[in-house]
């Protein structure tokens, strides 16, 4: 959402960036900023620093970076509009609900008129499930998956009847526009037709409930066998499934010790009726790395409780990584049977899911489990290859964990501890799954501990001269250098300094998304250091101009290699290695 710039640096004057991290954080001078133990991750020693003169944040433990928006972000979980919200308040400021800005005011609008088409088709449904004729399949259906009217009303569910205009009848007498319901979801066009029909019939419909109280979409269930089994709403102006999750608005004022994460909505409602309150859902997607940074503002600690079948355990594998880059401690709890989490409950209620939940596996040792699943155990060269890898695997940890891990191995194999101990020494290590990498083109991932790339930290560097020294900007335009960034939070942030030399770097990070934030704040470990901005941006636009000629090279090469090349394509390739190579002295 934008506001107004003037209004915005306004609010970034009044809300200083020291005075509000102040009131969560005791802050100490050295140097040119001011440090603290990190609120947002905890730690003994301070790694978290403010910039008084950018005012901006970054933590050098976790990685958390932004302006004051983001940090309060974080702390209060809220998201960006709600976060400049409580900033107004918090110094008396009006929002700004009636500027002189006429696109802005219509997009604000069109917004709520979406919220308010997507509350009413809520309401719509629901009439039709409780409807005497209408909604009879849908309450069957409820019926028979054990829905008490209780958890219909808690969760908001309802039924679509089979009917192509329902919806449409029903909501444009209460007003709304055809184009409205098509933004919001509602309806689909027809192209050779050219006529539109309600976008959900004859299914159960499940409301998405944002954290912010309101309707985004729907999630939609046959009531029988037929494919798909689910529809869902796809990306509106006012919804995207890889920022939300299921459920997760039922605990915006809760104190929880943990969330557990489910792959569907009827995981979560059979885990609620059983009285396991604490589960959201993934909205039909891969876990994404917005949504870990959403469940990172509830709770440290996350159990995946994904199904028990291969492509729940593939899904357990890929949300690993994505939990723990964040920071989360995660653990898996394993359904037998390849039952999911709400078939289970149903055999064996919210005990059986506790003892399921107090056995859950360590991140680790899931992926050391995880890792057999390809191989036949029964077999001995598929046991002894599966022993290789997973010994490679626990060569990585600390040794603590590398004794408790042979041991699972062992109980796997038979092999003797001894021996694995032995395999894994010699493997010299072998990462399982890599970590996310800050230099592909979509932006910046937050990382562990693992060392930042040569590249990134040479395009960081090369940003934080140009923001440091105006001639240093000078040059790096000059160069051409915005085809260096490969890190796109950078490059992005680079043409914005094209554009305004000047440009509030305060309000910039604040309206962009965390990731990015995050990169763009990590130039604070740059700020002290050099001596000589121009000087130090001529060295990185030689050093990665020579990289990106290196890597042209190699590629030339490798195409060379390629075999059934014609003689003329051989010919040229040569040509231009040869051009490259004498380029390069």
């Amino acid at each position: 959402m934008a506001f107004p710039s003037a209004w915005l640096d306004e609010l970034f004057a009044k809300n200083e960036i020291v005075s509000v991290i102040s009131s969560y954080v005791d802050l100490k001078p050295k140097g040119r900023k001011l440090w603290a133990c990190c609120p947002l991750h905890g730690e003994k020693t301070p790694s978290f620093s403010v910039s008084p003169d950018k005012q901006l944040f970054y933590c050098f433990g976790c990685h958390a970076g932004g302006t004051v928006v983001q940090f309060v972000m974080d702390m209060e979980r809220l998201t960006y509009p709600e976060a400049i919200r409580y900033l107004a308040d918090r110094v008396g400021m009006e929002m700004p609900e009636n500027v002189n800005d006429q696109a802005l005011k219509l997009a604000r609008q069109h917004k709520n008129r979406l919220y308010e088409a997507t509350r009413a088709a809520a309401r719509y449904y629901f009439e039709c499930f409780t409807d005497p004729e209408l909604g009879k399949p849908g309450r069957e259906y409820a019926q028979k998956r054990g829905l008490t009217p209780e958890i219909v009303k808690r969760f908001g569910l309802g039924y679509a009847p089979e009917s192509w205009d329902g919806l449409f009848n029903r909501l444009t007498k209460d007003g709304f526009t055809k184009k409205e319901l098509l933004d919001a979801g509602l309806l689909v066009h027809n192209e050779q037709k050219n006529s539109v029909y309600d976008a959900y019939r004859g299914r159960m419909i499940y409301p998405i409930i944002g954290v912010n109280g309101q309707v985004l979409g729907f999630g939609a269930r046959v009531l029988n066998n037929d494919k798909p089994k689910y529809i869902n709403t796809g990306d509106t102006p006012i919804y995207n499934k890889r920022n939300n999750l299921y459920g997760l608005y039922l605990h915006k004022n809760e104190k929880l010790s943990d969330l557990i994460m489910v792959e569907g909505y009827m995981d979560v409602i059979g885990l609620y009726k059983a009285g396991v309150t604490n589960a959201v859902a993934s909205l039909g997607t891969a876990l994404t790395q917005q949504q870990a940074r959403l469940l990172k503002r509830y709770v440290d600690t996350v159990y995946i409780a994904y199904d028990g079948d291969a492509a729940g355990q593939n899904a357990t594998v890929r949300g690993l990584d994505i939990l723990s880059a964040e920071g989360l401690q995660v653990r898996v709890i394993s359904f037998p049977d390849d039952l999911d989490p709400d078939e289970y409950v149903q055999i064996y209620g919210k005990t059986g899911f506790d003892r399921l939940k107090e056995n859950a596996l360590s991140l680790n040792e899931f992926k050391v489990r995880s890792l057999a699943n390809g191989f036949r155990l029964n077999d001995e060269n598929d046991r002894e290859r599966y022993a290789v890898r997973a010994c490679a695997f626990v060569g990585t940890l600390q040794p603590i964990e590398q004794e408790r891990y042979y041991k699972v191995i062992s109980e796997l194999t038979g092999y003797a501890v001894e021996a694995l101990e032995a395999q894994g020494a010699r493997s010299g290590g072998m990462v399982l799954s890599e970590q996310p990498v800050s230099l592909r083109r979509g932006g910046f991932r937050r990382r562990n501990d693992s060392p930042e790339q040569p590249r990134f930290i040479q395009e960081r560097t090369l940003l934080a001269a140009c923001i440091t020294d105006p001639e240093a900007l000078k040059v790096a335009i000059d160069a051409g250098a915005g085809t260096l960034f490969l890190t796109e939070a950078f490059r992005t942030f680079f043409e914005a300094l094209i554009q305004d030399p000047k440009l509030s770097i305060p309000q910039y990070v604040s309206a962009i998304p965390s990731e990015d934030a995050e990169a763009i704040s990590s130039l604070l470990k740059e700020e002290g250091v050099m001596k000589n901005a121009v000087r130090t941006a001529k060295d990185c636009i030689r050093r990665l101009q020579e990289a990106d000629g290196q890597a042209s090279l190699e590629e030339l090469q490798k195409r060379l290699a390629e075999p059934g090349l014609s003689a003329s394509e051989k010919a040229e390739l040569l040509q231009k290695i040869q051009t490259q190579i004498k380029a390069k002295k």
